[in-house]
C-alpha cells in the first residue's frame, strides 16, 4: 500500500480512507467520481481523497476505464441501449470520450440488440399488429431504454419480418 501524505493529512487518515475505499471496491467497481463522493460523505478531506485515488489507481485497485467497460456491459445485459448507457456513465463521472470507448468495446449491433429487447418484452401478437398505437408503444419503450427512434423503428420492422 503506497500512501503519500500532505501537510494537513495524517498517515492514519490516509490509512483509514484507503481501507474504506478497498472495502467499497471489493463489493463492486466504482468510478473515481463515486469513490470521491462516498469518501466525502464519510468525512474525509479533499487532499486525502485526491492522494488516495492516485494510490488506488497506481496499485491497480481503481480504474475508470475498467469501471466504464464493466458498467456498460452490465447495462447492455439488462436490455439498455447506447443513449441510456452513455447517460448513466456520465452520471457516474465518466467523460464522453471514455463512455464512447466503453460502448465501442462492447462491439454491439444495436439494432439486433433492440430486436432482442423487443422479443423479451412483447409477444409475437403485439409485434405483428400494425396499429399505430401498438407501434408507438413499442417505439416509446425502446426509446425509454436508450435506443434512438431510428433504431427502434428499424428493429420493429425487422422483428415483424422475422415473426
Amino acid at each position: 500500500m503506497a500512501l503519500g501524505t500532505t501537510e494537513t493529512d495524517t498517515p492514519d487518515d490516509l490509512r483509514q480512507a484507503y481501507h474504506s475505499a478497498i472495502k467499497m471496491l471489493s463489493a463492486r467497481e466504482h468510478s473515481s467520481f463515486e469513490l470521491t463522493h462516498k469518501l466525502n460523505q464519510r468525512g474525509y478531506s479533499g487532499n486525502t481523497i485526491e492522494q488516495l485515488l492516485e494510490d488506488l489507481q497506481n496499485d491497480g485497485y481503481q480504474s475508470d476505464d475498467r469501471f466504464a467497460e464493466q458498467y456498460a456491459r452490465q447495462r447492455l445485459n439488462k436490455g439498455y441501449g447506447p443513449l441510456s448507457i452513455k447517460a448513466k456513465l456520465h452520471e457516474r463521472g465518466i467523460g464522453s470520450g471514455l463512455a464512447s470507448a466503453a460502448l465501442a468495446a462492447l462491439e454491439v449491433d444495436w439494432q439486433a440488440h433492440a430486436m432482442e429487447v423487443i422479443g423479451r418484452k412483447f409477444s409475437d401478437e403485439d409485434i405483428v399488429i400494425t396499429e399505430s398505437k401498438i407501434e408507438s408503444r413499442i417505439a416509446r419503450f425502446l426509446q425509454s431504454r436508450g435506443f434512438s427512434a431510428t433504431v427502434a423503428l428499424r428493429a420493429l420492422k425487422e422483428c415483424r419480418q422475422n415473426v
